[in-house]
């Protein structure tokens, strides 16, 4: 199965409408260290590749070598992601700036925004595990991407594929060991990715800065991540009534 392309005036449009962070996220973001990022797949959708590359100035084979990989689904459609790694790809190791942060992937972006498929009817919500979604203003900021969302041509075959593998966690380590022998641009099963699913992810410390509350090695405790989406210990409570 072949998607057809978004246009890229339409990710320009989205990008236009919504920024994906602002000054009330930025802080729980940075405070969190970008947890949910960790042992994840992001996945690009049908013609982003093409936009992001031409917003990047290369040609969409460069922009393929340096960050993406391809996940082969039973049926033989061909799924962009993000390499395969540690971190991302888009991550510049210097500065520890976003080198796409005003056209970032589109299911980046709109995180904690989530999707499921029910009876060939895709449905969009707001993940709970994000500390996010725990701030009033910043669960209504990222439920005003979902009409944004809804609008753009995306199949509902291509959420299908998507959902087999977008809420589990993978082993790093072990997908570079599977990357050995494969070109940089490298193509992955799904069978072979879900072969390297993680059934919990340990317990992740984040460094204190601004939060007053912390143990005797100045470090927060702050979840435990399963990849049923159950058992996550918050030390925080909702601090404010969400609708």
């Amino acid at each position: 199965m072949i998607f057809e392309k978004i246009p890229m005036h339409m990710y320009e449009n989205f990008h236009k409408m919504f920024s994906g962070s602002n000054p009330n996220t930025f802080n729980i973001c940075k405070n969190c260290g970008g947890a949910c990022e960790h042992n994840k797949i992001g996945t690009l959708l049908p013609g982003e590749k093409e936009y992001m590359a031409k917003k990047m100035g290369m040609s969409v084979s460069e922009f393929e070598l340096r960050y993406l990989d391809i996940l082969k689904m039973d049926d033989g459609t061909l799924v962009h992601v993000l390499k395969l790694g540690e971190l991302c790809p888009f991550l510049n190791k210097e500065t520890e700036a976003c080198e796409c942060g005003d056209f970032k992937p589109i299911t980046c972006k709109i995180y904690p925004v989530i999707f499921m498929v029910e009876a060939g009817k895709v449905h969009f919500t707001i993940d709970d595990w994000c500390q996010l979604s725990r701030k009033k203003a910043c669960r209504n900021y990222f439920e005003s991407a979902i009409p944004l969302l809804s609008r753009l041509p995306i199949p509902t075959e291509w959420f299908s594929h998507v959902v087999r593998y977008d809420d589990l966690y993978f082993d790093y380590k072990q997908l570079k060991k599977c990357r050995q022998g494969k070109s940089p641009y490298a193509v992955f099963t799904l069978a072979e990715l879900l072969s390297l699913q993680r059934d919990c992810v340990e317990t992740y410390q984040v460094e204190m800065d601004k939060i007053e509350a912390f143990d005797i090695e100045g470090k927060l405790e702050m979840y435990k991540i399963k990849t049923t989406g159950s058992g996550i210990d918050y030390t925080q409570e909702i601090e404010e009534p969400t609708i």
